[in-house]
């Protein structure tokens, strides 16, 4: 039988705190597409879907400059002091301030411009139509893609990540549920070459 739960509490934690290492010597965050910042693209996305109050951003690398692109001050911002050890730091970090009644969490590189709000209400439906105990991923073309939602059974493994694992390390395959998902959710940018692709795709 169905869970009859109705209010299911899925947190949004969007990684911001990288390097940028492969982008050059410009935080990759700050570079302008379609007239504005690479960034600004997914909060967009989130704020015309979610509630800020239902997200984390987690900050590191040019921290202040990162802040200054959220001009939504009801969302929670946590710097991530050990950004340079890499992304499971920050998954660590935004998973440790949780509140208790979480029961799963999305977790979303900002370096994605291209995700559709649609696809994220989709994947969110799916998590709670499968009463948040299956770990959802979007696929497009066959290709896993990003953001993955995690289910609270998760969060004591995710607390503990370290260096540059990701979520991923961990996921059991018999955990996974799939979901059709636009070119968006595959598409990130690592590298300037990346800013020039045709985007045909969206």
């Amino acid at each position: 039988m169905m869970n009859e739960k109705k209010d299911y509490k899925i947190k949004k934690i969007l990684l911001a705190a990288g390097e940028s290492k492969r982008f050059g010597n410009k935080n990759k965050l700050t570079e302008i597409i379609n007239g504005k910042p690479i960034i600004s693209h997914i909060l967009d996305t989130l704020f015309e879907i979610f509630d800020p109050s239902e997200m984390i951003v987690i900050v590191g690398y040019e921290h202040k400059i990162i802040k200054n692109l959220i001009f939504n001050k009801d969302i929670k911002i946590l710097e991530n002091l050990d950004y340079r050890k890499g992304i499971g730091t920050s998954i660590a970090l935004g998973v440790n301030n949780l509140d208790t009644d979480i029961d799963g969490v999305m977790i979303i590189p900002a370096d994605m411009p291209y995700i559709n709000s649609m696809d994220l209400i989709n994947l969110e439906k799916k998590f709670m139509e499968l009463n948040c105990v299956k770990v959802v991923m979007p696929e497009h073309n066959s290709i896993i893609g990003n953001p993955v939602i995690l289910p609270r059974n998760y969060f004591n493994t995710l607390k503990s990540l370290k260096n540059d694992f990701g979520a991923r390390s961990l996921i059991k395959k018999k955990d996974v549920i799939t979901f059709k998902t636009g070119f968006g959710t595959i598409f990130d940018i690592d590298t300037k070459d990346e800013l020039a692709k045709p985007k045909t795709n969206f």
